[in-house]
C-alpha cells in the first residue's frame, strides 16, 4: 500500500498535508507475539523506501514516525521540508532513532500486558518532557 498510495503535498497548509499523509497501526495482543523491534525498523524503513521512491525525488519531504501512546499507535506522515517544523502542538524531540522508537512500542506496549494499568503493578503514566519522533528526509 505504501508504494501506492498518493502523497498529498499542500505547502500552504501542513496540518492538511500531515493529516493526508497520515497511516498508523496497532497490534493486537496475539499479533504481536514474536514480533521484534528490529522487525519493526526493517517494516519502516521499507515504507520510507517506498515513500521515497514515489516522490521520485521531485519534492522534498520529511517523514516522520512517533509512538502514540493514548491510542497505542505506531504513528508515521510526511510533511514538505519547505514547512521547516513538524506539525505537533507539543514539545518533541526530533532528534530520536527509529531504534529507539521501535523498542519503546513493542516493548513498553505491545508486549506488555500491564500497558495502560495504574498501581505497584502497572507502568502508571510516563512522564516524558517531550516526545520522541524520528525525522528522515526524503
Amino acid at each position: 500500500m505504501a508504494r501506492d498510495d498518493e502523497v498529498v503535498i499542500d505547502a500552504a497548509d501542513i496540518n492538511h498535508e500531515a493529516s493526508s499523509n497520515l497511516w498508523c497501526f496497532s497490534l493486537f495482543d496475539d499479533e504481536s507475539l514474536g514480533l521484534s523491534a528490529a522487525a519493526l525498523v526493517d517494516f519502516i524503513n521499507q515504507v520510507m523506501t517506498a515513500r521515497r521512491e514515489k516522490l521520485s525525488g521531485n519534492s522534498s519531504m520529511l517523514f516522520y514516525c512517533w509512538h502514540d501512546a493514548q491510542t497505542r499507535n505506531l504513528r508515521f506522515s510526511l510533511v514538505s521540508s519547505t514547512h521547516g517544523r513538524l506539525p505537533f502542538g507539543c514539545a518533541i524531540d526530533p532528534s530520536a532513532e527509529l531504534a529507539a522508537i521501535a523498542e519503546h512500542i513493542v516493548k513498553k506496549d505491545w508486549l506488555n500486558a500491564d500497558w495502560g494499568k495504574t498501581g505497584p503493578n502497572g507502568p502508571g503514566p510516563e512522564a516524558a518532557l517531550s516526545l520522541p519522533v524520528f525525522v528522515a528526509n526524503l
